[in-house]
């Protein structure tokens, strides 16, 4: 059985997913810097940061992506 989300519904929950974007492309970006430092704990901190992120991204309707190409294989086991 499938319901139809009110229009204010759908767009909260885009609004939502944006934010949640805004917020993982800044995670990656702090994470690249530390990765260039050779930080490997703030690294590793960071990748559970864009995990959790990520998980709560499709927990709000995002859809689980294919392999993209370039993706790098740890972050990919983080998000799931």
């Amino acid at each position: 059985m499938s319901a139809i989300l009110p229009f204010e519904m759908a767009s909260q929950d885009s609004e939502s997913l944006k934010e949640l974007a805004s917020i993982a492309r800044m995670i990656t970006y702090a994470r690249q810097s530390a990765k260039s430092l050779n930080a490997d704990f703030p690294v590793w901190c960071l990748d559970l940061a864009l995990g959790a992120v990520l998980q709560e991204m499709y927990a709000n309707g995002l859809q689980v992506p294919l392999f993209e190409e370039g993706a790098d294989k740890a972050n990919m086991a983080v998000a799931h």
